[in-house]
């Protein structure tokens, strides 16, 4: 493994508990979190016939916006360290 990878890991796990700040902000409580997966791997034809069809896009938007923040908060750390490493090298 090359020391990019080896890099990025590191911020992945160094990253924690921004991600757990992040969640906070998204989700209200675990239920909130837990329905908003029910909802990304249920079908919306099938919420639309259950009358849940906002509810699921509105948890799947969620679940989406607190995945896309955590890899995006990983990836500007990752460009602005090696921006930082690279002067120094």
């Amino acid at each position: 493994m090359d020391w990019n990878g080896i890099f990025i890991i590191a911020l992945v796990i160094i990253n924690f508990p921004v991600y757990r700040f992040i969640y906070k902000m998204i989700f209200s409580d675990p239920e909130d979190f837990d329905e908003s997966i029910k909802f990304s791997f249920t079908p919306d034809f099938i919420s639309f016939f259950r009358g849940k069809y906002w509810q699921d896009k509105w948890g799947t938007f969620k679940l989406r916006m607190y995945i896309l923040s955590c890899l995006v908060v990983v990836l500007l750390e990752y460009m602005l360290l090696s921006q930082v490493i690279g002067y120094f090298h």
